[in-house]
């Protein structure tokens, strides 16, 4: 796995929640598996970060469309 690439593709997502408040960790990536970690401790409004469902897909556009071997995103969200 090129972690270049994966690193690239959460840092556009940290990019996108940041515009709420929120940041995202990456926790391990193995096999075809992503996993994440949502962070809202900044974020003045934690409701209006996006869903974690709508999080998840967003994510696994952005990490599969630079590695295909990529075919799961998970992200573990505080506010559940």
């Amino acid at each position: 796995m090129d972690h270049g690439l994966l690193d690239e593709a959460v840092g556009e997502l940290r990019a996108l929640v940041a515009l709420d408040g929120g940041d995202i960790e990456l926790v391990s990536a193995t096999g075809g598996t992503v996993a994440l970690r949502l962070i809202l401790e900044g974020a003045e409004c934690r409701e209006c970060v996006m869903p974690k469902e709508f999080l998840e897909q967003i994510a696994l556009d952005m990490v599969s469309n630079r590695l295909s071997e990529i075919s799961t995103v998970t992200i573990d969200d505080p506010r559940e």
